[in-house]
């Protein structure tokens, strides 16, 4: 593996190998003793907007495994910072940008390994951390339905619903019917309930900003419990760790947020370890 620019380049065989070496990473992540010598000699260079969810997991991965890391932020001229990294002699970088042609651009030219930190069309490593914490929830991914909520990280759809057909399951998003704005992706449904009913895993993506959480969730606290309990028994719920019942807002007990968070960086490690030993 040179790159990792979207899922959608991978077969069944490339994910389930990312997962066996992510479950290996995921050891170190929770041992007392961090340090593993896979990136002895490895330095990974980073660009993002501002701190998040992918810096802080890439600069835990390359340092678990004895790499170094140098992020960036803010960039004026994301492609020059790029190739600034590559022509001083990264062995990777990993870049977040809207503009997917500069990614892609940037990787067809680049001597060093190019990662894609959540891009405008993919988010490959947001999405490998879902399906890794639904595999160890669910016991696999095989004939399952995954039911999306939210209009925000809308670039992770395409690349769930991928995988998750390698698996022979299914991905549904829920949209309102008022939502013109999002562009719709796969199997949309719009009415609630219907979305709901019988799905073995539930994640949240987030709401754009000045969107009315009433009209995507049935609730302004988040989603409600009665719309939850139309799920599967112990359904899993990413990307929130509170539900709505009748009185107010409570931690829903069967929310695997922490263990994604888990996963995000052991994925990670997994990517750089693959890409550094080829």
């Amino acid at each position: 593996m040179k790159n990792l620019l979207t899922l959608m380049d991978l077969n069944k065989k490339d994910i389930n190998n990312i997962f066996e070496v992510a479950a290996q990473m995921r050891r170190i992540v929770q041992n007392n003793y961090k340090k593993g010598p896979q990136l002895i000699g490895s330095v990974v260079g980073g660009v993002w907007d501002s701190p998040c969810v992918s810096s802080t997991a890439f600069n835990l991965a390359a340092t678990y495994l004895s790499g170094s890391v140098c992020p960036v932020f803010g960039a004026e001229d994301k492609l020059e910072q790029c190739r600034l990294f590559d022509n001083m002699g990264v062995n990777a970088v990993v870049v977040s940008a809207d503009n997917d042609r500069l990614i892609n651009s940037f990787a067809s030219q680049s001597r060093c390994g190019v990662i894609n930190g959540g891009s405008a069309m993919y988010d490959p490593i947001a999405v490998l951390a879902d399906l890794m914490a639904l595999n160890g929830r669910l016991d696999g991914l095989q004939n399952l339905t995954v039911l999306a909520v939210g209009n925000k990280d809308s670039n992770r759809i395409d690349e769930l619903s991928y995988c998750l057909q390698q698996y022979g399951s299914t991905m549904v998003w829920f949209l309102p019917r008022e939502d013109y704005a999002t562009a719709h992706k796969g199997i949309v449904l719009d009415k609630a309930e219907a979305a709901f009913s019988g799905v073995d895993a539930v994640i949240d993506i987030g709401l754009t900003p000045f969107s009315n959480p009433a009209s995507y969730y049935g609730s302004a606290g988040g989603i409600p419990e009665a719309l939850m309990d139309k799920a599967r028994i112990h359904c899993p719920l990413l990307g929130c760790r509170t539900i709505a019942d009748g009185i107010g807002v409570k931690d829903y007990q069967n929310n695997i947020v922490n263990t994604r968070d888990c996963c995000y960086v052991s994925i990670a490690m997994a990517v750089l370890y693959l890409m550094h030993r080829n």
